[in-house]
């Protein structure tokens, strides 16, 4: 068997490393990898047919507006969209890289799409060009035939991320405060205002001001301001979109109109620019009367109020200890800061560099270790390629430790939330596997979910269960419109959930748990009889939609009389309840039978003609209650349950149900054609009527299943079953003429 999957995994290897697939360039060591396989799927929906599509052109349309004109179609786009895409993930001491690869076709077609800004940030390293944004520590980086972009994801110490206090620092922060204000103006434009907040007194309503707010350039690189808004629009700010070098000044001009304006007056124009801040702000401010002369009187009391303040504030604060809140303290703390975002700066200026370096080595794909075809984990998961996305997971719990900052732990627990479990024992060497397809008749995703053999262990007793045959005698396919299945076992849930609970906690030296824990599991385990327990319940149970049913429902409400006085009415409206079964297997119909005993003498239930009725108040339709063949019925449905009682039920179900039902640990099964047909008409409006039956006519049903414990391996499908001969080529195409039809 080895042999073969050697054989298997050197004939994918090769094949793919001469079409020059960009698989090549992930490393073998990748935490997460997600295939786009282009080529597949333009087998199916060609570019043209997207390109011809409502949401091709929705598509196409936003692209060209963003690029004023410069997309006119997918393939100007120079993305060669016939290839693979890839993304993958590494982790490495609490650092995640995010990798994107994407194929081109025409890198000048993809450098067309930069504005000029970033055609001018571009930096060039021999066959390479790439772009740098330090503060998302993101690198776009692109040659003839591979556009990769990066982003490196660094857990943050808690002190940059929460601090404010701090003790630990060198006496010399005054020095490293200072380093760090050089440190970004050497990063970042500085927009270093003569005022930012001006004044123009009292002025007459309808009188036009005007204001410059000049400033200087005093940081480190050259100042780019890309937007200027007012917050109202009375007040109009413009400026110039030429760059400014370091050192240089312009100008900033606010036209501000009083016309129906009164009162005092602030208004703020905001400023977008490449600053470090990202805006800045501008104030401008004052009075509008009818004749532009200030109120003397109003003036005057204004002073006045401010010295009775003033006065008062005197007089409470005799005994105040201003040095709580003194100017000392917060200057302290402010310096502190500054030396925290001095070695957050340096901090990033590193790790740009690591990220251009590891940009330029994915572009290369020399690792020395190999490509993701040399995992043989990989290969085995993902197969041959034949699907249109695969995702693979490689090991959860590395995952899981290095996506929770240390921060997010403490001095007891330790650095992370997980170390108060035994996390290793029951997820280690845990992975997950998903594909994506799109057939002739169906889009699918099935998704494996392998196991360590312990938790497999536990898993195989939860779903070890078996479906009652006796359910599918109250079951009729023509007519319902979906149904749930569970299909477990209590008892070996209740005997295997302890030991999980205990094998959790195994080894955990915090608060006794490696003791408490499995007295409390062990305690649970006497106290309940999981055998007797199952009698009750069992653990497979299944609902059964049967469509929708329009019912007389009586309700209270408030009118009013000839005396405008509230009065209590009861009226009646028509509602649409769906229909239900639900079945619950269970050996003890005694107990059953004795509950219902206690609900008819409480008055809560009726009993009928071999059956119960409960009422439930405010819901609009009778719970009916039946235990037949080992089973409990429960139904809306009065006639469904008579005929239950007395045999006569119209029973019919096909193999393809039973096999989901009885071979799965769950499933859910929809059939959307029965669902379209069974809404009322009256509550759909003649707008939509056309499309309703557009979709009545084009859908057929979907249907989720989990399965039972396989050896290690859980496995979740999803199926989306699609018409025949109504003029879809594929599940893919299918989507487009849905959206096409149903979208204005």
């Amino acid at each position: 068997m080895k042999k073969v999957l050697l054989f298997t995994s050197l004939c994918f290897a090769t094949l793919v490393a001469s079409a020059q697939d960009l698989i090549t360039k992930v490393p073998k060591n990748a935490s997460v990898v997600i295939a786009l396989k282009g080529r597949n799927i333009t087998d199916l929906v060609s570019i043209s047919e997207f390109e011809n599509s409502k949401i091709g052109k929705m598509f196409i349309k936003q692209l060209s507006r963003k690029t004023d004109g410069a997309v006119a179609n997918l393939e100007t786009l120079g993305i060669n969209l016939s290839e693979n895409f890839y993304y993958f993930m590494e982790t490495q001491e609490g650092i995640f890289t995010h990798n994107f690869l994407v194929p081109l076709n025409d890198k000048r077609g993809f450098f067309s799409l930069l504005s000029e800004h970033q055609k001018e940030e571009v930096q060039y390293d021999g066959d390479f060009a790439y772009m740098v944004d330090d503060y998302d520590h993101m690198v776009t980086m692109w040659n003839d035939d591979t556009l990769l972009i990066t982003v490196s994801q660094e857990e943050n110490d808690y002190d940059d991320v929460y601090g404010y206090d701090d003790y630990d620092y060198a006496e010399d922060a005054a020095e490293a405060a200072e380093a760090a204000a050089d440190a970004a103006e050497a990063t970042y434009p500085v927009l270093s205002f003569d005022e930012t907040t001006y004044n123009f007194g009292t002025i007459k309503e309808g009188d036009i001001v005007a204001h410059t707010f000049n400033f200087t350039n005093t940081g480190g690189s050259s100042l780019v301001i890309s937007d200027a808004k007012a917050s109202c629009g009375c007040t109009v700010p413009s400026y110039s979109t030429d760059e400014i070098a370091p050192g240089e000044s312009g100008s900033i001009d606010v036209k501000f109109n009083s016309s129906n304006k009164s009162g005092g007056q602030s208004k703020t124009v905001t400023i977008t620019a490449n600053t470090e801040n990202g805006t800045e702000q501008l104030y401008i401010k004052g009075k509008i009367t009818e004749d532009g002369v200030a109120e003397v009187e109003s003036v005057v009391e204004i002073v006045e109020e401010a010295y009775e303040i003033e006065e008062t504030v005197i007089e409470s604060t005799e005994d105040y200890d201003s040095s709580f809140y003194s100017d000392d303290y917060y200057a302290e703390q402010d310096r502190k800061r500054e030396i925290r975002e001095a070695k957050r700066v340096e901090k990033r200026k590193d790790a740009m560099v690591s990220v251009i370096e590891k940009a330029k080595a994915t572009l290369k794909g020399n690792y020395a270790e190999g490509s993701i075809l040399m995992n043989s984990s990989y290969i085995k998961s993902v197969g041959a390629g034949k699907d249109e996305a695969t995702v693979w997971v490689n090991d959860f719990t590395t995952l899981y430790k290095e996506a929770i900052p240390s921060y997010f732990g403490n001095s007891y627990y330790g650095d992370n939330p997980y170390d108060i479990f035994n996390y290793d024992r029951l997820y280690g060497g845990m992975s997950l596997t998903s594909k994506l397809n799109f057939d002739d008749t169906n889009a699918s995703i099935k998704t494996i979910y392998t196991m360590n053999e312990e938790m497999a262990e536990y898993q195989r007793a939860i779903y070890n269960g078996k479906m009652n045959s006796n359910f599918y005698k109250y079951f009729n396919e023509d007519s319902m419109s979906g149904y749930f299945s569970i299909n477990t076992s209590t008892e070996g849930t209740l005997k295997a959930y302890p030991k999980l609970v205990e094998a959790m906690f195994d080894g955990v030296e915090k608060e006794h748990l490696e003791d408490f824990v499995p007295i409390a599991t062990r305690l649970i385990s006497i106290l309940l009889d999981e055998e007797a327990i199952a009698k009750v319940v069992r653990g497979d149970m299944l609902l059964v939609m049967n469509g929708v049913e329009n019912v007389e429902v009586t309700y209270t409400t408030y009118d009013y009389d000839e005396n405008y006085e509230s009065v209590e009415v009861t009226k009646t409206k028509t509602e649409a309840v769906p229909n239900f079964i639900l079945m619950i297997t269970s050996e003890e119909k005694e107990i059953f039978n004795r509950l219902m005993r206690i609900g008819i003498k409480e008055g809560a239930v009726t009993a009928e003609n071999g059956f119960y009725q409960v009422e439930i108040p405010d819901a609009p339709f009778t719970v009916n209650m039946l235990f037949k063949d080992n089973t409990l019925l429960i139904s809306n449905s009065k006639a469904h349950i008579t005929a239950m009682s007395n045999g006569t039920y119209n029973a019919k179900v096909s193999g393809r149900h039973k096999k989901l039902i009885s071979k799965n640990a769950g499933s859910i099964y929809i059939n959307g054609k029965n669902i379209a047909s069974d809404i009322p008409e009256d509550m759909v409006p003649d707008s939509y009527r056309e499309k309703l039956n557009y979709i009545s006519n084009n859908v057929e049903d979907v249907e989720f299943r989990i399965g039972k414990m396989k050896g290690n391996v859980l496995e979740g499908e999803m199926i989306l079953n699609t018409p025949e001969g109504k003029g879809h080529k594929n599940s893919l195409a299918y989507f487009l003429n849905m959206i096409d039809a149903l979208v204005d």
